[in-house]
């Protein structure tokens, strides 16, 4: 491992004043490291534990059980002039959208870029500060237990590393986007902070997330969705997960079955609620069961692969990795099974429209889409080939095929 270069000590922020010079001087450098930590699994929302913050000469660890106003913060995070640096901040970032009702602009997220220039995706910071900087961090404090005060120094200097290098890291592969003219693509990646639906989630998108919703009619989906609205509704007043106090399972059984009786609800094993809650339940399952046919949410039909359309899935996957690798790219990050199904559907008529392909749009469609738009449409042929000692996919071409 190498040495790891000079780095200012952190600094715990426990006062007003410091929050706001500390902000000053990101607005006045025009970027700044970034992450938060968090806890939310026996929460509803997250408790916010400890942000860090790191400048070109500064690493401040700020404590937010001090009752400072993290305002000054969250408004730096959406500041356009000021450039955000993260690590698979989609989580981070979303705090400052929660607080402030609008989405950042202006991130750079070192796991996305890092995956445009050949790194895997997705990295974890660990092995990405290994991979670029050769140098190993202590992640030895994963399941500490942020909410507990006073912090520790170990704390405070776990906090510190997972911003202390994005700057650097950040710069580092901002010349090697620019080495392989892809800014272009990482800042296309990044406008999805700037997209309010990235943080929000549909109603539709909850519904899919039910475990067992995918075996339900369309009225038992009406039922469903009516609990699941008021599941959120009541995990937010009591501030706790929402699996937690009312579980996927029991959902779809009282919706499956339209459950409206008292007693038979109540004798649900697991269900923990009081019975106030249940009376609630039977209420909105009466008032659900009278919603007309024509509202009823449409059931998702099941997906269907024929024999054939596995097998060129498969080749399409083959040949994406191949190009990857040849190219410098992250396959995780360019391709998903879905994606390449959508690509082998709209050559094959089923989907029509090119703008719902992924892989026909922006860098994605000029780069590795194109390649394979010309394999799926006869132009390219595929083969195999002996490379330094292994065998690889190659793409060949183009071919007299109409």
């Amino acid at each position: 491992m190498g040495r790891r270069p000079p780095s200012p000590e952190p600094v715990l922020v426990e006062r007003q004043e410091q929050v706001e010079a500390l902000c000053a001087q990101c607005r006045a450098d025009g970027a700044f490291a970034f992450d938060t930590e968090f806890v939310m699994e026996d929460r509803y929302e997250s408790d916010i534990c400890l942000l860090q913050v790191a400048t070109a000469g500064m690493i401040a660890v700020i404590d937010p059980f001090l009752e400072v106003d993290l305002r000054p913060v969250w408004n730096l995070v959406i500041d356009e002039d000021v450039e955000t640096v993260v690590h698979a901040g989609q989580e981070d970032l979303a705090l400052a959208v929660q607080h402030t009702g609008t989405v950042p602009h202006n991130v750079f997220d070192v796991q996305i870029a890092a995956g445009l220039v050949g790194c895997d995706y997705p990295m974890s910071l660990q092995r990405l500060v290994q991979s670029t900087m050769h140098i190993r961090l202590h992640k030895s404090k994963t399941l500490t237990d942020w909410r507990r005060r006073p912090l520790t120094p170990a704390q405070i200097d776990y906090g510190a590393e997972d911003v202390v290098y994005l700057l650097r890291i950040r710069r580092m592969l901002g010349e090697r986007l620019q080495s392989l003219s892809r800014v272009d693509w990482a800042r296309e990646e990044f406008r999805r902070f700037e997209n309010i639906t990235f943080y929000r989630r549909a109603e539709e998108d909850k519904i899919a997330r039910v475990k067992g919703a995918g075996s339900l009619s369309g009225q038992q989906l009406a039922v469903a969705y009516e609990l699941l609205r008021w599941r959120e509704a009541f995990a937010q007043r009591v501030n706790r997960p929402a699996r937690v106090v009312f579980k996927d399972h029991l959902l779809v059984e009282i919706a499956k079955h339209a459950m409206v009786d008292f007693s038979e609800i109540r004798a649900l094993r697991g269900l923990t609620l009081p019975d106030r809650d249940v009376r609630a339940l039977c209420r909105i399952v009466k008032s659900a069961l009278e919603i007309p046919s024509e509202r009823w949410p449409t059931p998702k039909p099941r997906e269907h692969e024929s024999p054939s359309e596995v097998a060129v899935v498969s080749l399409a996957s083959a040949v994406a990795r191949s190009y990857c690798m040849e190219n410098e790219l992250a396959y995780g990050l360019v391709a998903t099974q879905k994606s390449i199904r959508d690509l082998v559907r709209h050559r094959s008529g089923q989907i029509l429209s090119a703008d719902a392909v992924e892989l026909l749009n922006g860098w994605r469609g000029a780069s590795v889409g194109a390649v394979l738009d010309e394999v799926l449409s006869g132009s390219r042929s595929v083969g195999v080939a002996r490379v330094d000692g292994e065998m690889a996919v190659r793409v060949h071409g183009p071919t007299n095929a109409g």
